[in-house]
């Protein structure tokens, strides 16, 4: 696997084109977030990998050869495993489409790594099925002194030194988030996430303290986040993990519809608690 200069970039695009659980993958080819590319082949690749900053990858195409195969396994132990280390970090995920043959090659012990597989969905918005908030004050959140701030945050949070020529191109990017506050004190927040292809985009929800949720604060700084971009002309997109009932509760009360689902590998590298996050 080599690394894709920009220029090549369009080559490998054909492979993330079509489904909206690509979103995050698109928006690093097209600019819009930073990431690398890889692929077997710069000028008509049959496999490639887009990788976000971070931990998180997206593979797509032919993995029914044994090279492409090797290709893989040699890029993740030259390229992801020492970057990961490097960092301190013990696991990274690769999102795939729904077929048996990615199944069949993250197999436990895969590249010498603990593989754990759980499945994601993504969720489309239904305008005519949201409410938006009338007020920044709302009958959902719970007690007094409800508020909603927005606020701008950054999509880079840690620096990469081998990573420069991202970091100055995407240092001071920023998203919007909306901010729930309880007495001033911040109690829930939701943010547009970074990844963004054409009028979409992603958007990540908490609230902070276990003892604050199921109080409705998530919801408003959703509606809240929702009605700011709609205001821009720009439609908001869900994930979350199977397991996750409530998000899939708050995503079903914001108007969200599920549309695709697909599976997630998460690599470990040391035997220690596996905490997966995701997006909603």
């Amino acid at each position: 696997m080599i690394e894709l200069k920009v220029v090549d970039y369009p080559a490998a695009e054909v492979y993330f084109a079509d489904k909206k659980q690509h979103i995050p993958a698109l928006s690093v080819l097209q600019g819009n977030y930073p990431g690398r590319v890889f692929a077997d082949d710069a000028a008509a690749p049959s496999l490639a990998v887009v990788w976000a900053t971070g931990r998180w990858m997206y593979a797509a195409g032919d993995i029914s050869t044994e090279l492409n195969r090797m290709k893989l396994t040699a890029f993740l132990q030259t390229q992801v495993i020492p970057d990961c280390r490097r960092r301190q970090k013990n696991w990274f995920e690769i999102y795939t489409d729904d077929c048996d043959a990615w199944t069949a090659l993250f197999k436990p012990g895969y590249a010498g790594l603990q593989v754990y597989r759980h499945m994601e969905s993504v969720y489309e918005f239904n305008r005519a099925r949201f409410n938006p908030p009338e007020s920044k004050v709302t009958e959902d959140a719970s007690g007094s002194g409800v508020t909603v701030d927005y606020r701008q945050f950054p999509v880079l949070e840690e620096h990469e030194d081998d990573m420069s020529d991202i970091h100055n191109r995407f240092s001071s990017l920023t998203t919007t988030g909306a901010v729930v506050k309880v007495e001033g004190q911040a109690v829930s927040v939701c943010k547009h996430n970074g990844f963004t292809v054409n009028n979409r985009y992603f958007i990540d929800a908490d609230t902070y303290s276990e003892a604050e949720r199921g109080k409705g604060y998530a919801k408003l700084a959703a509606r809240s986040l929702i009605s700011y971009y709609l205001d821009r002309g720009q439609l908001p997109l869900w994930e979350t993990t199977h397991e996750n009932t409530a998000s899939h509760r708050l995503a079903l009360k914001l108007g969200f519809e599920p549309v695709e689902s697909y599976p997630v590998f998460a690599f470990v590298m040391e035997s220690l608690e596996l905490k997966l996050q995701s997006p909603g």
